[in-house]
């Protein structure tokens, strides 16, 4: 049985932005740009934007539980792979 384990508040934001600039870091120079957009609201909702050479936007909504990955129509496959190792914890 898979356990959810639910990270809120300042966690949460800290742990997002330990993954963007992971994200960032290792995307450098195959992406145009990245994006963290963090919430100011207190829903606990923030996003990364990933704006690639293809031109292609790559949206991941991170939340309490996880996060979304919404892959741009032509987001290369070594991009995904990077992405998918970071918020995997690899």
């Amino acid at each position: 049985m898979t356990e959810t384990v639910t990270i809120t508040g300042k966690d949460l934001k800290q742990l997002v932005e330990m993954r963007f600039w992971e994200i960032e870091d290792a995307l450098e120079e195959l992406v145009k740009k990245a994006e963290l957009k963090l919430d100011k609201n207190g829903n606990d909702k923030h996003l990364i934007q990933i704006y690639d050479h293809t031109a292609s936007l790559t949206t991941i909504t991170c939340h309490e539980t996880g996060c979304n990955i919404h892959w741009g129509s032509g987001t290369p496959s070594n991009i995904k792979k990077i992405v998918l190792d970071i918020l995997d914890g690899e």
